[in-house]
């Protein structure tokens, strides 16, 4: 890795007044002012990366020499299992599987999902019907009640089958996203993977 490209700002130069990486072991800073370059956390002294992730990560990337949260990846992983019953353009529910940076950037109340950054969001779902059961319904992706239409899925059949949908959504501080199934689900069976798994990534 090169070393002459500044680090953080962890204000130490070398004999050419050059800024570098390893000037900056056991700093607590981060590499981003490297960009395009490495920008991962600097080591510290011997050489350990884990010792910094804890202060980085509590403070969600705002803590001394961590990059701002506005530069920072936020994602949310959404999942509902078996065994399943929803009414009727009934709501999935899903529940929260894994959130990058646990600041509340995502709520979930019986499947409704509330966005509490405004932003440009990718939103993935995908539904796996399990081997020997079967599921008719049309799936929709809704931002505020309102259905998403490349994100529309028609499955039907008996599974294994999987069916995936993408969208790219502007969504308000507050927004609200859930996943609506047009018919009635009722599979009693458990399975180890989720019938239902849907992302909604900051982009």
């Amino acid at each position: 890795m090169a070393n002459n490209y500044r680090c953080g700002d962890c204000g130490r130069r070398d004999s050419n007044n050059r800024y570098g990486c390893l000037n900056c072991l056991g700093d607590n800073r981060r590499c981003w002012d490297n960009y395009p370059y490495y920008n991962g956390p600097c080591p510290d002294r011997n050489g350990n990366y884990e010792t910094l992730r804890g202060a980085y990560d509590s403070d969600c990337g705002r803590g001394d020499g961590g990059r701002p949260r506005d530069r920072e990846s936020k994602y949310g992983i959404f999942t509902a299992m078996l065994p399943m019953a929803v009414a009727p353009n009934g709501i999935i529910p899903l529940v929260n599987s894994n959130c990058f940076c646990p600041c509340g950037n995502f709520a979930v109340n019986s499947g409704l999902i509330t966005v509490e950054e405004a932003g440009t969001y990718l939103a993935t779902y995908t539904v796996r019907v399990p081997e020997g059961q079967t599921l008719t319904s049309n799936i929709t992706l809704n931002v505020n009640d309102a259905s998403q239409t490349t994100a529309f899925s028609q499955v039907g059949g008996e599974g294994p089958a999987s069916f995936t949908a993408q969208a790219i959504c502007d969504m308000c501080e507050r927004s609200t996203v859930s996943l609506r199934s047009s018919e009635a689900i009722n599979l009693t069976d458990p399975s180890v993977q989720p019938l239902v798994t849907l992302s909604l990534v900051k982009i």
